[in-house]
């Protein structure tokens, strides 16, 4: 046997697939189709790092086993060309970025073919490619002729350094998340997506599709849909009104002051009225330099400054409340005004509380569900507490009365909650002093009382005290036929834990930890809606005051313009004869589709601009241009889009990536789309994921592709940390190439260690020298070869189709960890007991997908001459994970003796028996006080003395 050579085996067999192209996907799928898709890399200077890895090695185990399974699969690669990091990298080589990207994809390219991979090169794509991005260009004409690409002067964050607008989740801190610069707000005209109108869709249709919860959450919560009314708060002595949305319009009897944000034009409005003009205006200087994400950062102290002189009137009540401006509130969610309602709201309440400001309370809580025939009753529950040891009086019912709960009774007629809760305490407890600290209003609750067979409607009173010192009378502490409870001193995490009753835990919530009330109940202090419920309120309350019930959302129109070189031209020309209002006031026009694609000229220089500026808008020649439509000379659009344009849509290109007459063909399309299975980062599972889906959706629309959805199924790995566990980027220079781990141990090891080193779904710090341990193991699996019999071992069997068993679910559930596992136990058993070349063929079908190199050579030193790869995948005989004897192991005193083989399943009795036979010596003279049996795993005697063994 010759020693494990993987770069010789490695370099023979990548040489033969490649010239084979046996991962070449049929032009149309002709059985069961299977789209597996990885976000495809960005190619850096740095070229990949073991981070990437990752992700698309558990990707090709799935697209392996797919192909083993009888599928056509598709596992399709390509790079997200466009965009900063290139440009700038391509500004410190002093290059151009078109030869940046050649030079980068090349090297790319190479690495992963040094891994491995099975994807399809035939459809190989580049965003920035002309042939690929006539097609984005094109797809954004479609997004203009149908009213969803429109021009608006809005906002942006920029960055000074990089010279370039930035999206709220790339400022950090009021930093750019690259450089670290100040970020400023600009003004400046942008090409918008109106990917709102699509809102509901791209929310609700997230019900029909297979991605994680933890992505669909994601999806939900930047949608942001939200469900309530709008309405007009008049201004005292102004024919001005403030819209506000709010979803707790239950709730306006409780609003005693109001928010807006600082951008909002009414401030300007009422300039001439506020009597605090230059401090208004100095916050609004200071919120302006702040990015959203640390607006609305929900740790933060909150900050503003009331209009003073300017008085809103609460139109349910007709009283004056006042106005104030605070960076919490944003311009462009909902009305960019808030009705602020303290007692209900912990955001309204925090402010509130620093500017003492009035809380008043309009929601009374309701728990428990409403039953038939309900008795009404008045009662409370009291909370005691030890002020030496800080812990909370409980009394513990048992599971059958209720468990833990504090001191509760009913109130007597004529008697006040104090006085009812100072004899409960009493009664139950035997405590005669305590102080009342505080008490809520009103609670709502609805049970069943078993002890009195009554369904119940209680208003409870929840009451705080403190011992003044322990006195204690003597109780019997038994109610209703005996049933006894006993007193329990808890601390306040140990209450979480234990105490089950919403009642109780409401009445906890609101005097102990203090926390307001925010969810709904009845109505209080609202006229004549108190005693309504908040659902029902809502609508009513709403109409009272004039206002209607509508659903907005948190998600805003997507800013498409960028003022950067490296970039797709957006395909519009500005012609200032048709923006004259004579000639109809439309000075944009699209780009006619067959002058497609608008290249990007090649320059030399391209570097951004000081005034914010695209570079493009200084090339005279590329710049001047006859208008399409009145044939004036015009110019052309000098904005670039987004890198996230080419990602919108790339994994429908893959299906017919060389098609010149359209982005992809129907008969295509239907064939491979939509994708079966999509992996990549958590940090793109919301705009990423989101602007495909709407571009996709769109597309639908016009019968351009055959499902409303791209993605079946969507799926996240954790990252990949440096060693020491800190982020692994190319701009804080740790991360490690893959070349050199392929060079040095082979790629198959560095695969195998990737999904080795722990669960694909967390995050793990990367331990170079854990390599050695796997290496090691392909090291055994090559030496399996001279064990090899032409005979099957029929000891193996039993290992080996568990071991099949258990890779074949793991691959589906992405536990390649535990698969590799499954894989090392087979290992051992095969050097202790042998394998038949049936069975080791069997086990290198399995191994192949992560580690196909190895696989392949000693599949074929088995003598077979068809590519592993090509072969079905093995399915488990279950006949061999029957067994039918069972190891016993034989214990005294909890210390295992003895063991012996027993038929499964024998009886306790028989077994027992065998078991005093086999440890009978160790049993001499000692007698036998305990037995304990588990079945077929072991019998425990337990002796009266010991000794020495």
């Amino acid at each position: 046997m010759n020693k494990y050579n993987h770069e010789k085996i490695e370099k023979k067999w990548q040489k033969i697939w490649d010239k084979a192209k046996i991962w070449q996907a049929p032009k149309l799928a002709r059985k069961k189709k299977f789209y597996p898709l990885i976000e495809f890399p960005y190619p850096s200077g740095a070229g990949l790092h073991i981070g990437h890895i990752r992700p698309i090695t558990a990707m090709d185990i799935i697209a392996h086993k797919r192909r083993a399974e009888g599928y056509d699969v598709l596992y399709p690669i390509g790079w997200d060309a466009s965009g900063l990091p290139t440009e700038n990298y391509a500004i410190k080589m002093k290059m151009t970025p078109q030869k940046v990207t050649k030079i980068n994809t090349d090297n790319f390219r190479k690495q992963l073919k040094r891994i491995g991979f099975s994807f399809d090169w035939s459809r190989e794509i580049n965003t920035m490619d002309p042939e690929y991005y006539k097609w984005t260009q094109w797809i954004f004409l479609q997004l203009y002729k149908h009213g969803l690409a429109y021009k608006a002067r809005i906002a942006i964050n920029w960055c000074p350094v990089d010279k370039i607008g930035l999206a709220n989740e790339e400022v950090i801190n009021g930093e750019c998340e690259r450089c670290g610069a100040t970020v400023e707000k600009r003004e400046k005209e942008q090409w918008m997506l109106a990917i709102t109108k699509y809102a509901e869709r791209l929310y609700n249709d997230l019900d029909h599709v297979d991605y994680l919860e933890k992505i669909k959450t994601q999806q939900r919560n930047w949608i942001g849909k939200s469900e309530g009314a709008e309405i007009d708060f008049a201004i005292l002595d102004s024919a001005e009104k403030i819209k506000v949305f709010t979803t707790r319009p239950d709730t306006l009897f409780g609003a005693t002051y109001m928010v807006l944000a600082p951008e909002h034009t009414l401030v300007a409005t009422l300039s001439s009225r506020i009597q605090n003009k230059k401090e208004v205006e100095l916050y609004i200087k200071h919120s302006s330099k702040k990015s959203e994400i640390d607006r609305t950062n929900d740790t933060k102290e909150k900050t503003g400054v009331r209009l003073e002189g300017v008085w809103a009137i609460n139109p349910a009540n007709q009283e004056k409340i006042p106005i104030y401006i605070a960076d919490y509130v944003l311009a462009h969610y909902g009305t960019g005004a808030i009705m602020a309602v303290p007692a209900h709201d912990e955001r309204d309440y925090a402010f509130a509380k620093k500017f003492n400001l009035p809380i008043v309370e309009v929601i009374e809580p309701e728990t428990g569900e409403k039953m038939p025939d309900e008795q009404f009753r008045s009662s409370i529950v009291a909370i005691v507490e030890d002020p030496n040891t800080h812990k909370l009086l409980t009394l513990n019912w048992g599971d059958k009365l209720g468990g833990t709960l504090f001191v509760g009774g009913g109130r007597e007629e004529g008697e006040d909650a104090v006085t009812t809760a100072r004899r409960e305490i009493t009664e139950e407890t035997g405590y005669i002093n305590f102080e009342l600290v505080s008490q809520t209003g009103t609670l709502h609750h609805h049970y069943f009382a078993f002890s009195k067979n009554v369904a119940r409607n209680t208003k409870v009173v929840g009451l705080y005290f403190k011992l003044t010192d322990s006195a204690q009378i003597n109780t019997s502490h038994e109610v209703d036929e005996n049933n006894a409870f006993t007193l329990e001193w808890l601390t306040h995490s140990e209450v979480i834990k234990k105490m089950h009753d919403e009642n109780h835990l409401v009445v906890f919530q609101q005097l102990y930890l203090q926390k307001i009330h925010t969810s709904s109940g009845i109505l209080t202090n609202s006229g004549t809606f108190s005693g309504m419920n908040s659902m029902e309120a809502k609508k009513k309350i709403t109409e009272h005051v004039g206002g209607k019930m509508v659903t907005t959302y948190k998600l805003r129109d997507w800013v498409f313009s960028r003022q950067r070189y490296w970039g797709e031209p957006i395909p519009m020309i500005f012609c200032e004869q048709c923006a004259q209002p004579k000639n109809g006031g439309q000075g944009w026009q699209p780009v006619p589709e067959k002058d497609l694609p608008v290249k990007l000229p090649t320059v030399k220089k391209y570097e951004p601009t000081d005034d914010g500026e695209s570079p493009l808008s200084t090339m005279d020649k590329w710049l001047k241009v006859r208008c399409p439509k009145c044939n004036a000379w015009a110019r052309r659009e000098t904005d670039t889009m987004p890198n996230w344009a080419g990602s919108s849509w790339y994994y429908l290109r893959y299906a017919d990536s060389k098609n010149k007459k359209e982005f992809a063909s129907k008969q295509a399309l239907k064939s491979w789309t939509p994708v079966d299975w999509y992996n990549g980062g958590m940090e793109h599972t919301t705009l990423h994921l989101l602007y495909s889906r709407f571009w996709h959706k769109f597309l639908y629309d016009l019968k351009l592709v055959p499902t409303s959805e791209p993605y079946i199924k969507r799926t996240s790995h954790g990252l990949i940390l440096a060693e020491g566990g800190v982020k692994m980027s190319k701009s804080k220079g740790n991360t490690i190439s893959p070349d050199d781990i392929a060079r040095e141990v082979g790629a198959d090891t560095l695969r195998m260690y990737e999904m080795f080193m722990g669960p694909f779904s967390e995050a793990i710090a990367w331990n170079t020298n854990n390599m050695v341990g796997m290496r090691r193991f392909l090291d055994r699996v090559w030496k399996l070869q001279d064990t090899v019999q032409k005979k099957d071992v029929s000891e193996i069997n039993l290992a080996l189709h568990t071991c099949i068993k258990k890779v074949s679910g793991d691959i589906e559930e992405m536990k390649f960890n535990t698969a590799v596992s499954a894989m090392m136990v087979l290992v051992n058993e095969i050097e202790k007991k042998g394998v038949g070349s049936k069975q080791f063929g069997l086990f290198l079908r399995i191994l192949a997908p992560f580690a196909p190199h190895i696989a392949e050579e000693l599949w074929h030193i088995l003598g077979n001459k068809k590519s592993i790869h090509l072969e079905k995948w093995p399915k488990t005989n279950e006949k061999y994970l029957v067994v039918s004897e069972v190891t016993i192991v034989v214990s005294i005193n909890g210390k295992p003796r003895e063991q012996f083989r027993a038929a499964l399943d024998t009886d306790e009795t028989t077994i027992i028996q065998i078991a005093k036979t086999e440890a009978a010596s160790r049993l001499l003279d000692y007698e036998i006080i305990r037995t304990i049996y588990v079945p077929n795993k072991l019998v425990n005697f337990v002796i009266k003395a010991q000794k020495s063994m």
